[in-house]
């Protein structure tokens, strides 16, 4: 995970996102601010959480401010990682008034998407505490925010499977029927030399298969327990190192019953594409 190339599109998303709720342009374009607050004035705001959260963000908003506001006196007691017991000052924030009532929704709603990954994405580590499973994150994310949520599934504890269709050579189920079948694939793989590589497979017969062409990483894409486990039993037949993901259809209710299946990995979409929110607020005091 390159944080300084995420830090980069995170404060652009972010800058984007200020100019967005001012109409694109100035701090005047913040009509209620304008007709109601008439000076100058100094205040004290933080920012807390009204529950239990693994902190994601707060590395971005340090770097947004300093860049847009940098006469705004910024303090944070936290970093991204940390869990933060509910009702606890994460970060404080002095200045003027008016600039913290323009970004006060742009910095909120940054910080607690991206707390609700982590937080999310943490309850999937915890129940994967004392296994040797890993949990993996997917490309089943927000159109334009695929680094920033995997990153946010990495502060959670995830690991981050591969970023895009450029990166890793993984053949799935569209792949294989266009191809005519999981033989006529493993062929092609081996008459072009390929062999980094990962495929899905979605019986116990596609499986063997693979691994008698020595295929390093099987995906297991919505098999039953049961079949998980008689796939991941024919590693005892081989010499090399076949790792094997459990993919397809995994929540937080039915997590548990793939944890100790003996899988290297699990990957969820679920962490990504529909985090449970979490309840961060901005008080002026």
């Amino acid at each position: 995970m390159d944080v300084n190339e995420i830090s980069h599109i995170a404060l652009k998303k972010l800058i984007s996102e200020y100019l967005e709720d001012l109409g694109g342009r100035s701090l005047a374009m913040d009509i209620t601010s304008k007709n109601l607050i008439k000076k100058n004035i100094n205040v004290n705001a933080v920012i807390s959480n009204r529950e239990e959260i693994v902190l994601c963000g707060e590395f971005f908003i340090k770097s947004f401010l300093k860049k847009r506001f940098p006469k705004l006196k910024y303090k944070s007691n936290f970093v991204d990682g940390n869990t933060i017991k509910k009702k606890s000052v994460i970060i404080e924030i002095f200045g003027d008034l008016k600039s913290i009532l323009a970004i006060e929704r742009t910095i909120l709603n940054f910080i607690q998407h991206l707390s609700s990954i982590s937080t999310y994405t943490n309850k999937f580590v915890k129940i994967l505490k004392g296994s040797k499973t890993k949990l993996l994150d997917t490309r089943k994310t927000t159109i334009g925010l695929r680094k920033i949520q995997k990153y946010a599934t990495y502060i959670g504890g995830a690991k981050n499977h591969r970023m895009g269709l450029y990166d890793k050579i993984l053949i799935k189920d569209n792949h294989i029927k266009s191809i005519g079948g999981i033989s006529e694939a493993l062929s092609l793989l081996e008459k072009k030399k390929i062999k980094n590589f990962m495929i899905e497979c979605d019986t116990f017969s596609q499986v063997k298969k693979c691994i008698k062409s020595k295929v390093n990483y099987i995906l297991l894409d919505n098999m039953k327990p049961e079949e998980i486990i008689k796939s991941i039993k024919l590693k005892s037949e081989l010499k090399n190192k076949v790792d094997f993901e459990i993919t397809g259809g995994i929540n937080l209710k039915n997590f548990r019953k793939y944890c100790n299946l003996g899988a290297d990995y699990i990957s969820v979409s679920k962490i990504t594409n529909c985090p449970k929110s979490v309840d961060i607020g901005l008080d002026i005091i």
